[in-house]
């Protein structure tokens, strides 16, 4: 279950990626994933070299990424600014002199690089580094002709059963954190 407040705009955002080398293994990996864990059919793909839409089936998600750049960064370069101005604080009340013979100016530009070290935090969940791992192993099998099923997990309990699943069928094993 997704939680109330989050920095991503994704329903899924745990995804896995299994590589098979033939079709029948990768086929009845999937189906032994449809019972797993409250797993849904639409979470699950069997993809094969040729698919249409392949990069779609992979990541596919393409709104939720727009939602998630603008949530991580509004949210997190608020929470950046609002821990500037909390440093301020903490620097005015201690005492330390150069804050407090220019306390606004002090407050405006704590304030203000928090606000831009959010924002670059905002940045880096939105490119999310660990997706670009799972779409290119996913990728790359595709080229090499072999089999890959994915898991859009929407529960870190529904990623650690589809992940015990996967690995009775001993498949290759690529995922998101």
């Amino acid at each position: 279950m997704k939680p109330a407040v989050s920095v991503t705009g994704e329903s899924a955002d745990h995804k896995v990626a299994a590589v098979f080398s033939s079709e029948t293994e990768a086929h009845s990996a999937a189906e032994a994933l449809a019972g797993v864990a409250g797993l849904e059919a639409a979470q699950i793909k069997c993809l094969a070299p040729g698919d249409a839409h392949l990069e779609r089936q992979i990541e596919p998600e393409a709104g939720g990424i727009w939602r998630t750049l603008v949530r991580s960064h509004v949210g997190i370069g608020v929470l950046g600014a609002i821990a500037g101005a909390f440093l301020f604080f903490a620097l005015f009340t201690s005492g330390i002199e150069f804050i407090r013979q220019s306390a606004v100016m002090a407050a405006i530009v704590l304030t203000v690089i928090g606000g831009a070290i959010g924002l670059m935090l905002g940045g880096l969940v939105t490119i999310r580094p660990d997706h670009a791992r799972y779409v290119q192993a996913a990728q790359s099998a595709l080229k090499k002709g072999q089999h890959v099923v994915t898991v859009h997990a929407h529960s870190g309990d529904q990623l650690k059963a589809a992940i015990a699943e996967l690995e009775r069928h001993h498949a290759r094993i690529v995922r998101t954190l």
